[in-house]
């Protein structure tokens, strides 16, 4: 049994759809089919329906104000920001648990976590080839409105697994009953190669995922751009920089877990030839050569445990710088890659405006020409006829000249 906490969430209803339905495919983001999914169950909802059980848990996170009036508690206090849930249960592949015994295994783990009253959705998948079922728990009690606290969610996890694997009549996780045991004596836990945290942890202490820039909502000249044509480009642009940008440090990671697990290779070599030179005379007098220090040399050939141990601290020391310098260049790189991506996106968004702002232009001139043919097509061209002349003299009909 592996419990997994996958993290907490804002959106039921995001996460409720990735659940019920296939895994995303690159070309779509959305898929309707669920064939994956073996049997869906709730708990705690007026509903059996899977696909409405996202919404009664939204709406039950949203009107945590009233229940806790109603529960006759004070209505205030900061918004839960994430009062979603996702974990999940995985089975060994030889294991082929029915859906009874995973139900039971969710109700311990959500007791085990103290929601054994709050809303959930349990979904089991059957895409891989170990068991496991994946629980979306509502962390808003239905009754009282409070949030549920969370505080060390995994070790409670990890000894409700254990008892579990107990109770199942075979461990198949022996590391983690070694480590429950230092725990509960106060020791400090063994970590393995594959039970490190990956260096991406302090990748992010070390600065090397620097924050992302804003994407660009409107252009500068929003009047003078054809904004359809300015929105593509920026698409575009923004998808190109996506794309390049997560290959880019995808390789950087690969790169840096490399030389992570160099650093840690040598480090543990050296600390060990340092355990053992220290246990014979000879090798602490070679220790002693590269100190080069004449005052430690009557500690050396005795053998004092003070000087080896200050040794070991400066060798730790060394260690510790040797890291921080290797976290700082990842960083240093990192950002590298940042500021190169963000460069390419602006320059991206100023050819985007350029070629916005010369649709406009276009649109413009024809909006112009097609007005001014509106305007000849009103006018009308009016033909003089010219009159006869007036008769004089005797041609007037008067007569002749009279005086």
């Amino acid at each position: 049994m592996i419990p997994k906490i996958n993290g907490l969430g804002r959106s039921f209803a995001g996460v409720a759809a990735y659940c019920l339905h296939d895994a995303p495919e690159p070309d779509d983001r959305r898929p309707r089919t669920s064939e994956r999914v073996g049997w869906a169950d709730t708990r705690n909802l007026a509903t059996f329906r899977p696909e409405r059980a996202a919404r009664l848990m939204a709406a039950t996170a949203k009107a945590a104000p009233d229940l806790k009036r109603l529960a006759g508690g004070s209505p205030g206090g900061r918004k839960l920001a994430k009062p979603v849930l996702h974990y999940s249960l995985s089975w060994a592949r030889d294991e082929t648990p029915g859906k009874g015994e995973m139900s039971r295994a969710v109700d311990e783990s959500l007791e085990a976590l103290g929601l054994e009253g709050h809303e959930a959705l349990i979904v089991a998948h059957e895409d891989t080839r170990h068991p496991h079922v994946h629980v979306i728990a509502n962390r808003v009690d239905p009754e009282t409105g409070k949030a549920a606290k969370l505080g060390n969610s995994k070790l409670r996890l990890s000894r409700w697994a254990e008892g579990y694997e107990r109770e199942q009549g075979r461990i198949r996780c022996g590391r983690r009953v070694e480590n429950n045991e230092r725990r509960r004596a106060g020791q400090q836990v063994v970590r393995g190669p594959s039970d490190r945290p990956r260096h991406w942890a302090r990748v992010r202490r070390e600065g090397m995922q620097p924050g992302r820039a804003p994407r660009a909502r409107k252009p500068r000249r929003e009047d003078q751009v054809d904004m359809e044509a300015w929105r593509h480009g920026e698409a575009e642009a923004w998808e190109t920089v996506a794309d390049g940008r997560e290959y880019s440090f995808q390789h950087l990671e690969t790169r840096a877990r490399k030389e992570w697990a160099e650093l840690h290779k040598r480090q543990e070599e050296m600390r060990q030839r340092l355990d053992r030179e220290s246990r014979t005379m000879l090798g602490r007098l070679r220790i002693w050569r590269l100190d080069r220090s004449l005052r430690e040399l009557a500690g050396a050939i005795r053998g004092r445990q003070d000087l080896v141990e200050g040794w070991r601290e400066d060798l730790d020391r060394y260690h510790r710088d040797e890291r921080a310098e290797l976290g700082k260049a990842h960083g240093e790189r990192a950002r590298e890659i940042e500021r190169g991506w963000g460069k390419f996106y602006r320059n991206r968004l100023v050819e985007a405006e350029r070629r916005a702002w010369s649709v406009r232009a276009t649109m413009r001139e024809r909006e112009r020409e097609q007005a001014r043919e509106r305007e000849r097509a009103r006018t009308i061209t009016r033909i003089v006829v010219p009159r006869p002349p007036r008769p004089r003299g005797p041609e007037r009909g008067g007569g002749g000249f009279e005086r």
